[in-house]
């Protein structure tokens, strides 16, 4: 019935013949059909022994196909049809970035050492950075909003660096590696954290810093296992997810209408 449709909706210009058709089968093809698919001519005169029993009353559910007239068929290169082994399948699909993914094994390099934050805080880092500026005003009863004022404090100055030390880890997951993993990937483990932390991250505090190092030590905690690149998650990514959430406003640290 499959050959039946090219041909007849190819006949009926819906589409043009396809330059190749491929059949594929997880558990590979039939004997027959292998066989039928490196011989052309048998292939187009099985058709047409089997027109009335498979395609006929088969290829669409308004009307019947009746096999009338054999010039467009006599010209149609059966020579299109072809068949690819379940072997060549897995080793096609292993050059893309779906393969881990569907087979729980990946191949990804090692990672390489990560990068310390720049000195200065970039733009994108503005929105968490904020929020945490805000946690140790909310702390300290001083206002502070830049890592200078933070000199008179060493342990939000630690805190600070450490954050941003995280982020940055949790970054560099993001890129890594771009060409071997399923898009989405990163952004996946990103939600499973959020969804791994909420309830914790929901609970009563008495401050900010107190919620932010509760929800960041949980996440430190957990086991990703959403997809293959889970296997290269390491502490540090768990704990600066939750500052990457922080910066896209799904983790608000010091809670104002409390």
């Amino acid at each position: 019935m499959e050959l039946g449709k090219i041909i007849y909706y190819s006949f009926m210009g819906e589409y043009p013949p396809p330059r190749t058709y491929y059949f594929a089968a997880s558990k590979g093809l039939g004997l027959k059909l292998k066989k039928l698919l490196t011989k052309p001519k048998k292939l187009k005169a099985k058709l047409i022994e089997n027109w009335d029993g498979y395609c006929r009353t088969k290829i669409t559910d308004t009307k019947e196909i009746p096999l009338e007239g054999d010039s467009y068929l006599d010209k149609f290169d059966f020579s299109i049809f072809k068949m690819i082994p379940v072997a060549q399948m897995i080793r096609d699909h292993a050059n893309t970035v779906f393969y881990a993914r569907r087979f729980g094994t990946a191949s990804f390099p090692e990672r390489p050492p990560v990068l310390a934050p720049p000195t200065e805080v970039q733009p994108g880092e503005s929105r968490y950075v904020k929020q945490l500026f805000e946690a140790y005003s909310e702390r300290l009863a001083v206002q502070l909003s830049e890592f200078s004022h933070l000199a008179k404090y060493p342990e939000m100055e630690e805190h600070f660096n450490r954050s941003r030390e995280v982020f940055y880890h949790a970054e560099s997951l993001r890129n890594f590696p771009r060409d071997s993993v399923d898009p989405g990937a990163f952004d996946a483990i990103r939600e499973e954290i959020y969804h791994g932390c909420v309830d914790i991250y929901d609970m009563d505090y008495k401050d900010g810093l107190t919620r932010i190092r509760t929800t960041v030590g949980h996440a430190g905690m957990l086991s990703p296992k959403c997809n293959a690149l889970c296997i290269r998650v390491q502490t540090q990514d768990k704990q600066g997810l939750c500052h990457h959430l922080a910066n896209e406003g799904k983790f608000i640290w010091v809670k104002k209408n409390a």
